[in-house]
């Protein structure tokens, strides 16, 4: 097989992974794939196919320290966003790679923001590169299509602004505690929307 061909078989292998952890409580809080499942299911995936996916850059876009009240004294939190770039290699033909770039956001009150922003970038590589789906699937429940015509309207439209203006998709990964925009839920993807609209953006 061509390197392609490795791709799409791991990706035809790992159809799916179900989220397995919280991150984060109350209203910011969301669930989420762990690292371990995901890093586990693709090195077990990559060895069959004989290919190597290997972090070659990481870039700092964006640190920040955030002061918050914390019942009679200020706690700070350490705030950062990373763009890493993996290289995805085909064992067999070292000649033949792919890059993938992703971003991710990591928040902690110690010394961890870094590190876990640098996890999030990797873990959404290999999510990317595989097409690997996470949680339920959507069709599982039924809806009113208007409905949900709405929400995909609502999504695309924000997805679509992002993608355009960095920037303003690191304040909002910041603001909602998320790896990347994947992760909004849909509530957050409608405040998104309605301050964009606000703003006459879209």
């Amino acid at each position: 097989m061509n390197l392609y061909e490795k791709i799409q078989a791991v990706a035809t292998e790992i159809m799916s992974i179900e989220k397995d952890m919280q991150v984060g409580t109350e209203k910011y809080g969301y669930k989420a794939v762990s690292d371990f499942t995901v890093t586990k299911s693709v090195k077990e995936a990559e060895a069959k196919y004989r290919l190597l996916s290997v972090p070659v850059r990481q870039e700092l876009l964006h640190s920040e320290v955030i002061r918050v009240a914390d019942k009679d004294k200020d706690k700070l939190i350490y705030s950062f966003i990373v763009r890493m770039t993996t290289k995805f290699i085909d064992v067999e033909k070292p000649e033949d790679f792919i890059e993938v770039e992703t971003l991710g956001h990591g928040l902690d009150s110690g010394d961890k923001g870094f590190g876990k922003a640098s996890t999030y970038a990797r873990k959404y590589s290999l999510l990317n590169a595989y097409k690997i789906a996470t949680g339920e699937d959507p069709d599982a429940k039924a809806s009113a299509p208007q409905a949900e015509t709405h929400k995909d309207s609502i999504r695309d439209a924000v997805f679509s602004y992002m993608d355009k203006n960095i920037p303003y998709l690191q304040n909002v990964l910041k603001h909602f505690n998320a790896g990347q925009m994947e992760d909004l839920t849909s509530s957050q993807l409608q405040a998104v929307y309605n301050n964009l609209k606000r703003k006459n953006l879209l």
